[in-house]
């Protein structure tokens, strides 16, 4: 790796957890200020579900839950797929944010996760709320005006998706998980939401979980993505444009507020774009916030292949929460 040092933005915060401990709130309030927006209120919701006929070879209950949205005279509703191995308890559950609307899609394959003893609560981004620059749909309708972007929208909806699965018995821990700008709010929700027990952050990129300080020119910087997505961040955001290297934070700090969970961060060789060497400074850099809670940092990998969320990540990932769920016995 070529030398991409940086200032210890932290100062004296990781000294101590009660310091650290302190230092969360702030630290959550910048991100949502600075970098994706924070949401103007609150949404009342009620779900109601419809069994589905496909059991996935007799191995699953597959049960779409609907949430009903509302605010005032407004409402919006977004169907989720909650699909449970059978005869099973203490199930740890995967909350994920898909691309696709159809369940299994190409990046959900959903037989074997199954396999693999888990649970998946999955929805589609854009019935959450569309992927361009209309505030005026799904749930921005229900929000209205506000300086904030469609990552802290999406990443609202999985938080949601973690309090329905808090009224259910038989269910383990929770992992929330994402692919390129669904990889960014899925970290986003973990920073902000300390009920997922593991996070999974895959080919996240700029603005994910990788660092803004030292790109090269091959990579994705605050330009790039702001010419094509400013509808995903903060109005103000777009003013950070050219000045990556003088910038007082960096995304490790946003990384480190999910201290002391357990996270993994994918990457793939082909997906330079993407900044794999960023995002295993973005590890080192955030290790500090683990180590006062005596637990390893985060857990960083590349694969073959370029941009995608491929059966050798999901297999990755739930081997490693295996593993954390073992530790934690």
């Amino acid at each position: 790796m070529k030398n991409r040092a940086i200032p210890n933005f932290f100062g004296d915060k990781l000294s101590s957890t009660e310091k650290w401990e302190e230092y969360r709130c702030e630290l959550k309030k910048f991100f949502l200020d600075t970098e994706y927006g924070a949401l103007p209120c609150e949404l009342t919701y009620k779900t109601t579900k419809e069994s589905q006929p496909v059991n996935f070879a007799g191995k699953a209950e597959w049960e779409a839950v609907f949430f009903e949205f509302t605010n005032g005279e407004k409402s919006h509703t977004v169907r989720t797929e909650l699909i449970l191995p059978k005869n099973k308890e203490n199930i740890p559950v995967f909350v994920y944010i898909d691309f696709s609307k159809e369940t299994p899609s190409k990046y959900l394959p959903v037989e074997e996760i199954l396999d693999g003893g888990f649970g998946i609560f999955k929805v589609y981004y854009e019935d959450v709320t569309t992927d361009n620059g209309d505030f005026e749909n799904g749930l921005c309708a229900l929000f209205g005006k506000g300086d904030y972007g469609k990552i802290s929208v999406w990443s609202y909806m999985l938080r949601q998706m973690a309090s329905y699965l808090d009224t259910i018995g038989g269910l383990g821990k929770y992992a929330v998980i994402g692919h390129s700008r669904l990889g960014k709010t899925a970290m986003l929700t973990s920073a902000l939401d300390t009920r997922f027990f593991f996070t999974c952050i895959n080919n996240s990129g700029c603005c994910g979980a990788s660092l803004f300080h030292g790109k090269g020119d091959e990579c994705e910087k605050i330009k790039e993505i702001t010419d094509v997505f400013p509808f995903w961040f903060t109005s103000g955001f777009k003013g950070l444009v050219g000045k990556e290297n003088s910038l007082s934070f960096d995304q490790h700090m946003l990384l480190a507020l999910i201290a002391p969970r357990d996270v993994a961060i994918g990457c793939a060789k082909e997906d330079l774009w993407a900044d794999n060497e960023g995002a295993y400074l973005c590890a080192e850099y955030a290790r500090g916030a683990w180590d006062l809670y005596n637990k390893s940092g985060a857990y960083v990998y590349t694969r073959e292949g370029s941009h995608f969320l491929s059966r050798y990540d999901w297999n990755m990932y739930m081997t490693k929460f295996k593993e954390i769920l073992n530790e934690a016995k």
